[in-house]
């Protein structure tokens, strides 16, 4: 591995050994920008940065180009967080949190642009104090993570009392079945082999666990995909959640970004990451570039298969194959989770789940759905959409004097209605929904598009009505 990347990574890893909070005013909770098509937007992080040293990292990028952005670390602070969660907060922002999310049970995703497990934990306890209160609340919880501090005793004891409630379920996420390349990659992470002892250890515990495989990284990940599908198997997982890895041009600036974009390209065995990631992109995404559908789709009906045969709950959080979810979470909870129902109270006004419900409708009833706008995002439903008041990176994106009567339901119907923007359902989904008319309040209606490969793989007797 080049040694000035492993030096740059290693800053957010033996620089922050036992990195201590300056103060307790980071903005956590908040509502995810992809709250469009997402089954939980309301996500956390305790800290503001990780300590984590992934080569891929999306988060690094945000964090590092803000204009303020120090080496300062900040986090949430877990009493005014435990007394929202108690329906006792005294500031504007935590009273909107529990009339919209918290009183409503609403499932919380923790670990957005953080990990809720990496080395700060260890060292400022701020996560288990909001852990212990969840516990005892039996609050819904995912956990998205990969740092060890879950293995310290104090969590292992926390999370063995407090199994048979079932209120909490884990992504551990991992990229490749090869110890060797994972150390090569991901930085300060233990290694594969290591997380899937974590997932046996949560499964074995009674816990919903699911295999996170992002970033997948074509010509990485796939070595040896088979193997980690069969070990993550027998280790307990109930579902796999899959997105590929994605490169945002928009970081050419960004020296640290693009040392390590080349790294991954060395690995993946190109000389140009950008111009491969370019030239096999489609246009109508903007500046991120995703890999097109013909490109995943040898990876995606792998895993799909896999799942129908070891009854798996198959997710997608890539815009390509969204449609294949098993259930409207593409983060892998349920539809149907008997054990705690309260784990299945993620919000279905989204994109991801209409999408899911048009494909399983086309293949069982042989009917093309057309979603309108009010059918997708119901503010009765999910009444943040509706408030003004709140934070998010949505609404930070619209200008001050649009800014005072904006929500993310006007955001969305923006959106909705831009067949210019990258995230329009047309150009997000790759043309998986198609722009057919307008309805009563002059808002696009989309009608579902089937893909050649659903044809195909009907006739090879793989099941897409599931």
């Amino acid at each position: 591995m080049n040694d000035s990347i492993r030096q740059e990574s290693l800053k957010f890893v033996l620089q922050n050994k036992g990195f201590k909070n300056s103060n307790q005013n980071y903005g956590s909770p908040r509502i995810t920008s992809e709250f469009m098509d997402c089954s939980m937007p309301l996500t956390f992080d305790q800290y503001s940065y990780c300590s984590l040293g992934c080569q891929y990292c999306f988060a690094y990028a945000f964090k590092v180009n803000k204009m303020n952005f120090t080496r300062s670390l900040r986090s949430v602070n877990s009493k005014k967080m435990i007394y929202a969660l108690n329906g006792e907060a005294q500031d504007i922002k935590n009273k909107l949190l529990y009339k919209h999310f918290y009183s409503k049970r609403f499932v919380l995703h923790w670990g957005g642009l953080a990990d809720p497990f990496c080395n700060f934990e260890k060292t400022n306890h701020i996560g288990y104090e909001i852990v212990s209160e969840l516990a005892k609340l039996k609050y819904p919880t995912l956990f998205s993570f990969k740092g060890t501090a879950i293995l310290r005793p104090n969590f292992q004891k926390l999370f063995l009392k407090y199994a048979t409630n079932k209120n909490f379920a884990f992504q551990i996420s991992i990229i490749c079945p090869n110890d060797d390349m994972s150390k090569q990659i991901e930085i300060g992470v233990p290694v594969t082999s290591k997380r899937i002892e974590m997932i046996k250890m949560l499964s074995d515990m009674g816990y919903y666990t699911i295999l996170r495989l992002r970033p997948f990284i074509i010509g990485i990940s796939d070595d040896g995909l088979g193997e980690l599908l069969d070990r993550c198997a027998k280790a307990g997982i109930k579902g796999i959640s899959i997105e590929f890895f994605a490169l945002d041009q928009r970081q050419y600036y960004n020296k640290g970004l693009m040392k390590r974009y080349k790294h991954i390209g060395d690995l993946i065995g190109t000389k140009n990451i950008i111009r491969y990631f370019s030239t096999l992109s489609p246009n109508s995404r903007g500046s991120y570039l995703r890999l097109n559908r013909l490109v995943k789709e040898i990876f995606i009906k792998q895993i799909y298969t896999f799942c129908i045969k070891n009854n798996i709950l198959f997710a997608c959080s890539d815009p390509d194959y969204k449609e294949l979810n098993m259930s409207g979470s593409c983060c892998g909870l349920p539809s149907k989770y008997p054990d705690n129902p309260e784990l299945q109270n993620w919000t279905k006004n989204q994109l991801t789940y209409h999408l899911k419900e048009a494909r399983k409708i086309y293949h069982a009833e042989n009917k093309i759905v057309k979603l309108k706008f009010h059918h997708v995002f119901n503010p009765e439903h999910d009444s943040y959409l509706l408030e003004q008041k709140f934070e998010g990176f949505a609404l930070s994106c619209v200008d001050q004097c649009r800014r005072r009567n904006s929500n993310h339901l006007s955001i969305a119907n923006t959106i909705w209605n831009n067949l210019q923007s990258p995230s329009n359902p047309r150009n997000y989904f790759h043309g998986k929904l198609l722009p057919v008319t307008l309805d009563s309040n002059e808002n696009y209606i989309f009608k579902y598009n089937p893909s050649e490969y659903e044809e195909e793989w009907s006739k090879e007797g793989i099941d897409l009505t599931k």
